[in-house]
């Protein structure tokens, strides 16, 4: 049988691409693992690019030069490498720059299937920001391209209705993130003599985060035998607004940025927290919540997260957005009895085990690409 040839493309192959590294990767070495489909990558070459190469192995992988100004991606080898490469479905990842031009292109001229994930790109709030960039993406190529699509994907049914919302009624997957479980027990750091209890905020240091509200709930609660980690790369240069936000609160001794973690580091400084905290006003998924609860810690996180499962599993607090139900929630967590606390993170953990491991993922996604081509059935995860 001939294999079925998927073609991922996305807007960057590296860890400078944030959350769509790890997913996109994932995806493709779940998939490319079955014995009847043959997976490769395709995206922007960036700084980082070379480095994490090694990371996608077994999957194959090119990484496309840009020309001229970064934030839209112009890469014309993408053009000539989907031409070359004669997938049978293409797997966009991401909205707003060159590659969507490019598989736009490549569809129009083949007319093969293809499929798009916009990883949270259409979230309400998403679309309010670079608003007059994103009127003239639409114009020229972007909603034509949405339109076009064979599928869109969601990883879940909040981001589903967020694409209903914005006005695309094409069919929708929806397939959620998954997340790598783990070993554990892992030794945890030695315990210092006096050490704080931990809550942790480890995501891309960007206004749609929520951190100031996150400093401003930290600074009206300054819980006694607590300090908070704020880790992760700053992006935009919010990371200066936040700093600058703890200083005026007097929270320096309370508050600390070790930066961007990675590998074995990035699981220690999860294993060796008690809290995790993500008060975005906005995520299609939140990676990082799966992260936190598959290393047994307890999460705090809002309404414009897809995660009510925190509250039926009891695993977590699912907010409101804002200061105010934020210090609520930090408040009943500090007040919590540490075993108790660390019983609600073993029931995340179960969560996670359950029904977000990247092995039943990647069948899901390959019965998508199977009905795309024609080779099977609607499966049920694709709604209309």
């Amino acid at each position: 049988m001939t294999k079925l040839h998927i073609v991922h493309v996305t807007q960057s192959v590296s860890r400078l691409g944030g959350g769509l590294f790890p997913c996109v990767r994932r995806i493709a070495q779940e998939t490319g693992a079955m014995e009847h489909v043959r997976c490769s990558v395709m995206g922007l070459q960036d700084a980082m690019s070379d480095e994490d190469a090694e990371c996608w192995s077994p999957v194959q992988v090119q990484a496309h030069p840009i020309f001229g100004p970064r934030k839209f991606g112009f890469a014309p080898g993408l053009d000539r490498s989907l031409k070359a490469a004669t997938p049978d479905v293409v797997h966009l990842h991401g909205l707003w720059k060159y590659p969507s031009v490019a598989v736009w292109r490549w569809a129009k001229a083949c007319g093969r299937p293809y499929a798009i994930s916009p990883h949270g790109m259409l979230e309400p709030w998403s679309l309010t920001q670079s608003r007059c960039q994103k009127q003239l993406s639409n114009l020229l190529y972007q909603r034509a391209c949405l339109r076009q699509a064979t599928c869109l994907m969601a990883t879940s049914a909040m981001e589903a209705e967020s694409i209903r919302l914005a006005g695309y009624r094409t069919p929708i997957a929806i397939i959620p993130n998954g997340v790598e479980i783990p070993a554990l027990p892992l030794p945890r750091t030695p315990p210092v003599a006096g050490r704080l209890r931990r809550a942790i905020f480890l995501s891309r240091i960007h206004p749609k985060k929520g951190l100031i509200n996150l400093v401003e709930a930290w600074d009206i609660l300054r819980p006694p035998g607590w300090e908070l980690l704020i880790v992760g790369p700053d992006e935009n240069g919010h990371l200066a607004e936040v700093q600058a936000a703890v200083r005026q609160h007097g929270l320096d001794a309370l508050v600390h940025f070790p930066g961007e973690v990675m590998g074995e580091a990035k699981l220690r400084i999860y294993c060796d927290s008690d809290l995790f905290v993500l008060p975005s006003f906005s995520e299609n998924f939140g990676l990082v919540i799966a992260e936190a609860l598959s290393c047994e810690v307890p999460v705090i996180t809002t309404h414009a997260t897809p995660w009510q499962e925190l509250e039926s599993h009891a695993c977590g607090w699912w907010i409101d957005t804002g200061v105010d139900p934020l210090v609520e929630a930090l408040r009943q967590a500090f007040a919590m009895d540490p075993a108790y606390l660390h019983a609600m993170g073993v029931r995340g953990r179960a969560l996670i085990e359950q029904n977000y491991t990247w092995k039943p993922i990647g069948k899901s996604m390959i019965e998508v690409y199977e009905w795309m081509v024609g080779q099977r059935p609607k499966p049920a995860c694709v709604i209309d």
